[in-house]
């Protein structure tokens, strides 16, 4: 039996996603090759060990470090910051627990958009277009994009504080929104193509694994796909398999996997693409710890190609056991 610590909660605006993804994957974890330890993050950032999800909710103070005793792995679900943005995997590293996913450089670089957009540029890969702002040159970034156009943080995720804007009387209360969380905001043009997204997986000897491509369908009267119309049934309808051209198809794979390389990551991702009609195609966002909920976008698109979120969580685990499982503690030679 492996002994998993699942990780979740976290101390930001996405605390409700992470629970959601932990019962996700609670469900997937085969009780037969497992023994699951739940370790939850309140939104104060103290740790506790639970007996359930929701006792989280109602714990006591907590500790400021989580009790990693006795844990083979660690599977973190914690979205956002101080979970997805390196912080988290750096304190694991420091511990010399293997655990599931994207190291400490892809981790705190994908979690920063304007980085991510500057990496993969120079591999060669489009990108969504924009500036980033603080208050004091807002005025002159959206100027030169002109309206309509999107804020939203640097560094978030689930689009909490992302905004469409249609005139200048709406940018500095977006603007206030977006930078409530995060210290930098990106100001870009409003993409007219449509969202696709691919789903990366790493197996155990290291090989990429594409899921179906995932077409996102916003409800009808919504600005954008939002919060909201990511975490409530009916807000928005994915179509999985997407229908696109074979050619179209093949690049979107061909960049999703080019994506996952240049920024180092490991384990999963999602890459966010704007598609148009010609079928170019610009990266938007790569998110290292997509959600895992039955409303998640990741889990869908392998149960496209025929891996339940069991078979999923199979291959993260054994991945991250095969990835770290060498690690090793330098110590420099005594004179």
């Amino acid at each position: 039996m492996i002994t998993v610590g699942l990780l979740f909660g976290g101390a930001n605006t996405e605390h409700e996603v992470s629970l959601g993804s932990a019962r996700g994957v609670l469900a997937a974890l085969d009780p037969t090759r497992y023994t699951v330890v739940l370790v939850g993050a309140d939104r104060g950032g103290r740790w506790h060990r639970l007996a359930a999800i929701d006792d989280l909710r109602d714990a006591g103070p907590g500790s400021a470090l989580p009790d990693l005793t006795g844990i083979d792995l660690v599977l973190p679900v914690l979205h956002g910051r101080f979970g997805e943005d390196g912080t988290l995997q750096g304190l694991l590293e420091l511990a010399g627990v293997p655990y599931v996913g994207c190291g400490v450089l892809a981790s705190a670089l994908a979690m920063d958009k304007k980085l991510t957009g500057e990496v993969l540029r120079q591999a060669g890969i489009p990108t969504v277009s924009g500036v980033a702002v603080n208050t004091s040159n807002e005025a002159k970034a959206a100027a030169s994009i002109g309206y309509p156009l999107f804020v939203k943080p640097n560094r978030s995720g689930s689009s909490v504080g992302a905004h469409r804007v249609d005139n200048e009387a709406e940018l500095a209360p977006a603007l206030d929104d977006a930078l409530r969380n995060d210290d930098l905001a990106l100001i870009q043009p409003l993409e007219g193509g449509e969202e696709i997204d691919i789903g990366v997986l790493q197996l155990a000897d290291g090989s990429l694994l594409a899921g179906a491509a995932l077409r996102v369908h916003p409800a009808d009267g919504a600005a954008f796909f939002d919060y909201t119309a990511k975490y409530t049934a009916g807000g928005a309808r994915f179509e999985i398999p997407a229908a696109l051209p074979a050619d179209v198809l093949a690049n979107l794979t061909d960049l999703a996997l080019r994506s996952f390389r240049a920024l180092r990551c490991e384990g999963l991702a999602r890459v966010d693409f704007f598609v148009d009609t010609d079928g170019s195609a610009r990266v938007n966002e790569v998110n290292t710890l997509p959600g895992l909920s039955a409303l998640s976008q990741f889990p869908s698109m392998f149960r496209a190609v025929g891996l339940e979120l069991s078979a999923v969580v199979d291959t993260l685990v054994e991945r991250g056991l095969s990835a770290r499982s060498t690690r090793r503690v330098l110590v420099p030679d005594k004179k």
